[in-house]
């Protein structure tokens, strides 16, 4: 019956379990250490771990059927079923949940990560309904140490106080080290200086708005490294100079500096206060990410918002248009130690080449999005020679739909010696590529320790660009081809030739050109080959054997995940 559950039985798993049940004290560890082995290379068969008894337990359950079954079922321990139920993939949950009861409690234990989708609340209905069935299900995973409650849909509107009291009430709740809270409503400051008991040992906190907006409850939470905030709803003013009941336990000037070492903010506005609380703590953020703020708060008023970016290694301003110039200038003054920047979207010419002028020649990556800000004078900029120590050289650079960019400008950064040491590009959709025969070559040739290349998105890019590149790059581990619908099967065979023996990670996603016979005489002789980027329905059988032969990933890019 359980083969016909799950699927045939793979017949070397099957002879594991043979001497597992035969030598079971002695073998079980082995077992679990080739069922490793063999889920490595191929899927592992559900049906070759039975229902078996509790742990140390002899006999066999009602409904096993006797015989080899029971043998099998006595060998299998709880905590082997555990250890197996962790190196399964997260899509055989479901499968497993099918066997038995015991089960279905065994991968409940053994589970450390969970994402709930909330339903819409339903009309008429209590907006804290879901709070009770959400205890019911939490109380189900007492291990777990990351949990995502969201809303499935945006419309959605339940009680958020009501749901992040039953998260907090969960038998997990005090082993919980990741919480992603967002579920179409805001939660309160009360609520939050609430729960900071029991979830006390959060080290990361992804929240959707809070209401009225404050930040004094995270003095609640001392052990709290990464703090994303997105700010999604038209919430009360909690305004700099009042405090609020709720708040009192953790406000006040003797609250010391805050722990915090990544910073995400999203939708702030220029007139929102009490971020200057917030600032004056954030002394050892290393990480700072804005995204779709026309302000930060009253920040940049103060000397608070520029005090906590010496320590500063990477900023990230995305569609921040009204703001990323005053940071960008204040960063060029205060973060002597950054070594990434990413600006998509916004700002201004003349504040980021003040800043790549001050603060480049120390930059590790640079990663920019600016259709109409960015010019050759910039990559001139970043070219320019900074005294004989290049310890802090740019080693990525990535550009995406810089159209104002030209061919001289990418030479001459190329020319240089800063140029010559890069070993990450990336120009998706930049038009200059196609504008300029030649370009790529010349590329190639310069930037002799290149090893990545991102050529995304670049439509018109054909089979002959991408063969002359190739014969100059002979060190590329990861290529990127998505969205290039104007390349072939040719372009995969000048990268075997040439790149077959040191490339690890291709993407050649959403080139409709490129046909499956290609691909497969691509996967079968890329010697180093280990992920292959590709539409699921295009991944043929002949593509699955090969890829679990050399135990490589087919198939397209992971969705990103939920912490």
């Amino acid at each position: 019956m359980l083969n016909d559950l799950f699927g045939s039985v793979d017949e070397e798993v099957r002879k594991e379990c043979r001497r597992a049940a035969q030598f079971p004290w002695r073998e079980n560890f082995t077992w679990a250490r080739r069922a490793d082995e063999l889920r490595r290379g191929r899927v592992l068969p559900l049906a070759t771990a039975p229902i078996s008894p509790r742990r140390g337990g002899g006999g066999r359950r009602a409904g096993c059927g006797g015989g080899a079954c029971g043998d099998v079922d006595a060998a299998l321990c709880d905590d082997l079923l555990q250890e197996v139920f962790r190196l399964l993939p997260p899509a055989a949950g479901p499968a497993v949940s099918l066997v038995s009861r015991r089960w279905v409690a065994l991968l409940r234990a053994s589970t450390s990560r969970l994402t709930l989708r909330l339903p819409p609340a339903f009309t008429g209905a209590s907006a804290s309904a879901a709070a009770g069935p959400l205890a019911d299900l939490l109380s189900r995973y007492p291990y777990l140490s990351a949990l995502a409650v969201v809303s499935a849909s945006s419309a959605a509107a339940h009680d958020a106080d009501a749901l992040l009291l039953a998260v907090s009430a969960s038998p997990s709740a005090t082993r919980l080290t990741a919480l992603r809270f967002s579920v179409g409503s805001p939660v309160s400051p009360a609520a939050l200086r609430d729960v900071s008991v029991t979830l006390s040992g959060l080290t990361s906190l992804h929240l959707a708005a809070v209401s009225p907006l404050s930040f004094r409850w995270l003095a609640c939470l001392p052990c709290l490294k990464s703090f994303a905030f997105v700010n999604s709803a038209v919430a009360a003013v909690d305004s700099a100079g009042s405090s609020s009941d709720e708040d009192s336990s953790c406000e006040g000037d003797a609250v010391g500096a805050l722990p915090l070492e990544r910073l995400s903010l999203c939708g702030i506005r220029s007139g929102d206060h009490g971020l200057g609380w917030l600032w004056q703590r954030c002394g050892s953020l290393r990480w700072l990410q804005l995204r779709a703020c026309d302000g930060i708060g009253d920040g940049p008023a103060s000397n608070a918002f520029s005090g906590c970016l010496a320590g500063l290694l990477e900023l990230e301003l995305r569609a921040c248009r009204t703001v990323a110039d005053r940071v960008l200038l204040i960063a060029a003054d205060r973060c002597c130690a950054l070594k990434s920047l990413l600006v998509y979207d916004g700002g201004s010419r003349e504040a980021l080449l003040q800043f790549i002028r001050r603060r480049g020649a120390a930059l590790h990556t640079l990663d920019l999005r600016l259709p109409l800000d960015l010019h050759n004078d910039h990559l001139l900029a970043i070219g320019a020679e900074q005294g004989h120590d290049t310890r802090g050289s740019l080693a990525v650079l990535r550009l995406q739909s810089c159209v104002l960019v030209t061919g001289d400008g990418l030479r001459s950064l190329a020319r240089t010696a800063i140029g010559a040491g890069i070993k990450e590009v990336a120009l998706v959709s930049c038009d200059v590529v196609e504008r300029e025969p030649g370009l790529l070559t010349f590329l190639s040739q310069s930037m002799r320790h290149l090893r990545r290349l991102d050529l995304s998105y670049n439509e018109t890019l054909k089979d002959k660009e991408i063969g002359a590149m190739l014969s100059s790059c002979r060190n590329l581990i990861d290529i990127r081809f998505r969205g290039c619908r104007g390349i072939t099967g040719e372009s995969l065979l000048s990268l075997l030739r040439h790149c077959g023996q040191t490339v690890e990670v291709v993407d050649i996603s959403r080139c409709p050109a490129i046909k499956g016979a290609s691909v497969e005489l691509f996967a079968q002789r890329a010697a180093r080959l280990n992920h292959l980027v590709i539409e699921e329905s295009l991944v043929s059988e002949e593509l699955k054997a090969i890829a679990r032969t050399k135990r490589m990933k087919v198939g397209p890019l992971p969705c990103e995940g939920s912490f």
